[in-house]
């Protein structure tokens, strides 16, 4: 009976979780989907690439959501079984409230192990295969890339003007051009009456005719016209950042770089992919507490949420109470968060950040501890 109880209990929690968490995650998924336009519309990458991008980008705000979700899932059911007096049935089939909170910590363990999994491994996969799409994609956009009567400067070292487009004969007219790939100070200019853009040897070419380049460095300036002149768009990356970034970086990565830097050693992992510094050892530190550390917050959330049980809603304090949970609960959360940032570049510091949500946790086992014995003892007297 007891464990049919406890089931239902969990599955209730779950069922709630997993609606909640998707619901929230898509409708903020969707949103940033929206800002990732950018790739199709002034980037230059096509759709498969925007919609990989995007759809890899799911499994980092399902994480990030994960922890304030599942604090939200267990206290919303706690309040749905005291109010449909479900509760009850726990005490008078001989459930202690100590054995409640418990087992309630014991099921908090099992999403601890997911969001260790979705922080420590999923969430970084899938970051750095984001990224790689971008990385292994050239600029093969340029026919949505470029538009009329717009300077277009979102290709490095690279801007365009276009008076007029045909897109049906892909013919384009009055053209300028700025190519800065030998520096700033080492410039061509390019005007040309027709345009057009054809594909060789799998790179985009643009060939232009009836025009004149002007040459321009440090020293010296030239011109010259052309009848039919044809220019590389293949060698021209977007601005959008293709490193790696450090939260992109798997988690085996990072320990070894900081812990390479704690011997004040620099080296690259990983081929080109991630280099170690020892100025981004506090990066990484922080990035690795995100990881590691902020799983160990899902017991303490559950116990914060089992403090509901020591109200009945019969008393006309439970509304308020239920409130002051909220916020405890927001507050903690908060914490577990905002904390990250003094993380360390010494080692040992960091160690005590894991210490923060245990040592939460036991005090808050101790208050229910302390507050249930006092109520044996009103109770006896």
């Amino acid at each position: 009976m007891k464990k049919l109880i406890f089931r239902k209990l969990f599955k209730d929690i779950l069922v709630f979780f997993i609606v909640f968490s998707l619901s929230l995650s898509v409708i903020v998924w969707v949103i940033q989907a929206v800002n990732f336009l950018d790739f199709v519309s002034e980037d230059g990458h096509g759709f498969n690439i925007y919609f990989s991008y995007t759809l890899l980008n799911f499994p980092k705000i399902f994480s990030k959501l994960f922890l304030i979700t599942f604090f939200i899932s267990i206290i919303y059911v706690i309040i749905k079984y005291e109010e449909n007096n479900e509760l009850i049935f726990f005490w008078i089939t001989g459930i202690s409230k100590v054995k409640f909170i418990i087992n309630i910590l014991k099921f908090s363990i099992f999403f601890f192990i997911i969001q260790s999994l979705l922080t420590i491994i999923i969430t970084p996969i899938t970051q750095d295969l984001a990224r790689s799409y971008i990385r292994s994609s050239n600029i093969d956009m340029f026919p949505s890339l470029i538009s009329e009567k717009k300077f277009i400067d979102t290709v490095s070292d690279l801007t365009i003007y276009i008076d007029e487009i045909d897109r049906s004969k892909n013919l384009m007219k009055n053209i300028f051009i700025k190519d800065q790939s030998g520096g700033e100070d080492n410039f061509q200019l390019i005007i040309a009456k027709n345009g057009k853009i054809t594909s060789l040897n799998n790179n985009n070419i643009l060939v232009l005719e009836e025009g004149e380049i002007f040459n321009r460095n440090k020293k010296t300036s030239n011109s010259f016209k052309f009848k039919n002149f044809e220019f590389n768009l293949s060698k021209f990356t977007t601005k959008t950042t293709t490193i790696p970034k450090i939260q992109e970086t798997k988690t085996n990565i990072l320990i070894k770089c900081i812990m390479n830097n704690s011997y004040n050693k620099n080296f690259k992992i990983d081929g080109k992919r991630f280099v170690c510094q020892k100025n981004s050892t506090k990066n990484v530190s922080e990035e690795l507490l995100k990881r590691l550390y902020l799983p160990l917050y899902l017991p303490l959330v559950s116990l914060i949420g089992c403090l509901i049980i020591f109200k009945s809603k019969e008393e006309k304090s439970f509304n308020n109470f239920k409130v002051l949970i909220f916020l405890f609960g927001f507050i903690i959360i908060f914490f577990s968060e905002a904390s990250i940032k003094f993380a360390s570049d010494n080692l040992m510091q960091n160690y005590l950040f894991f210490l923060i949500p245990i040592i939460f946790s036991f005090f808050i086992y101790l208050l229910f501890q302390k507050k249930l014995k006092y109520k044996k003892v009103a109770i006896n007297d």
